[in-house]
């Protein structure tokens, strides 16, 4: 395109334009005044029209033509966009696998159906029942003089029949029996109810994804761990019939909560926060305060969810990095912007120069 002539714009001598210039000193009349401003505007809409044009094309300035960043890079603006909705898909995708997972692990050393365990009945054993409970309420009694030193001794059968006497522990009923204390550890036959491979539910049952169950039968190794307020079995061993237990699955059950339901109970839970000793000694579980000996503080979290802290460790490593990513890009794309910035006001400075 050829640019006009600038040498003058007008179709006017410059006699006339110096003229125009300067309104007269003492117009004798309206019609004078009104003649100076029509030929005056007749002749600055051609020069304001060019420089207008001009400025607003830099190839008429001898520029090259500026190139917008969004054509040089197309997908500059939706990059972290991009990126944050690959990392959900990840998340989504691993929330997904992580269960599957480990129910294909699980279904190695469970079963589909219950094995129950022996459960003691009292219907023959008032008598022994009767004398527990006496030695159960002598202990407390103790417990509640801090200046006393209370103890109590229990075998497998005082444990066995514990479980089928009092109603804080009828949830280990048909899954949980002491077999033998030896060793300075207790073998206990059990049947545990876990939460099978995940599904959706069917028509008349609730909620959108359930899971069928299965049942852990084998036989426990443990050792009593005594934390502030409650009482807990340390799991040692699993033992399950022609089946290994996979190693990840007992970080998750490195600690057996028994008494975990009955804290709040006002007949367990203040007499369990006093105990300062549960130990193993010959073939009684035994358990005790010491006046003077310093409670343990808790029992150890860490331990009991090992398992869950490594899938948590997991995540936050993948979200640590998506936020180093998307941190990235911002610096980047805010980097770009600066320099398209820079590049328009150089273009405006050489335009004005000009």
């Amino acid at each position: 395109m050829k640019a006009p002539d600038t040498s003058w714009p007008c179709s006017i001598s410059k006699a006339a334009a110096a003229e125009l210039s300067t309104p007269p000193e003492s117009p004798t009349s309206t019609f004078a005044m009104r003649r100076f401003n029509r030929r005056a505007t007749t002749c600055q809409a051609p020069i304001s029209g060019f420089w207008n044009w001009k400025i607003g094309h830099p190839e008429a300035q001898g520029l090259p033509p500026t190139v917008s960043n969004s054509a040089r890079s197309p997908l500059s603006g939706c990059a972290i966009l991009i990126a944050a909705v690959l990392m959900l898909v990840f998340l989504i995708g691993f929330s997904i696998w992580t269960p599957l997972r480990q129910a294909d692990e699980i279904e190695k050393f469970t079963q589909d159906k219950p094995s129950p365990v022996p459960s003691e009945s009292i219907e023959q054993r008032e008598d022994d029942a009767k004398a527990l409970v006496e030695r159960l309420e002598t202990f407390r009694s103790q417990l509640s003089d801090d200046k006393t030193e209370a103890r109590i001794e229990l075998s497998a059968d005082d444990l066995n029949l514990a479980v089928a006497l009092f109603e804080q522990l009828e949830q280990l009923r048909g899954a949980f029996h002491v077999r033998e204390i030896a060793d300075e550890v207790l073998k206990i036959d059990i049947c545990y109810q876990l939460n099978g491979r995940p599904r959706l539910t069917k028509e008349d049952e609730e909620g959108f994804v359930t899971s069928d169950p299965r049942y852990l039968v084998g036989e426990l190794i443990a050792t009593p761990q005594l934390g502030k307020r409650e009482l807990a079995l340390r799991v040692e061993d699993l033992n399950v019939e022609d089946a290994e237990v996979a190693e990840g699955f007992m970080g998750h059950f490195s600690t057996l909560r028994i008494f975990e339901q009955s804290m709040q109970d006002p007949a367990v839970g203040p007499p369990m926060a006093k105990l300062t000793r549960a130990e193993i000694d010959g073939d009684k579980l035994v358990l005790a305060r010491i006046p003077g000996e310093a409670v343990p503080e808790t029992v150890s979290d860490e331990e009991f969810r090992e398992g869950g802290g490594k899938i948590a460790i997991f995540l936050g490593a993948a979200m640590l990095v998506f936020l180093i990513l998307a941190g990235t890009l911002l610096f980047v794309g805010y980097k770009a912007q600066l320099r398209k910035i820079a590049e328009e006001s150089d273009t405006k400075s050489g335009s004005t120069d000009a």
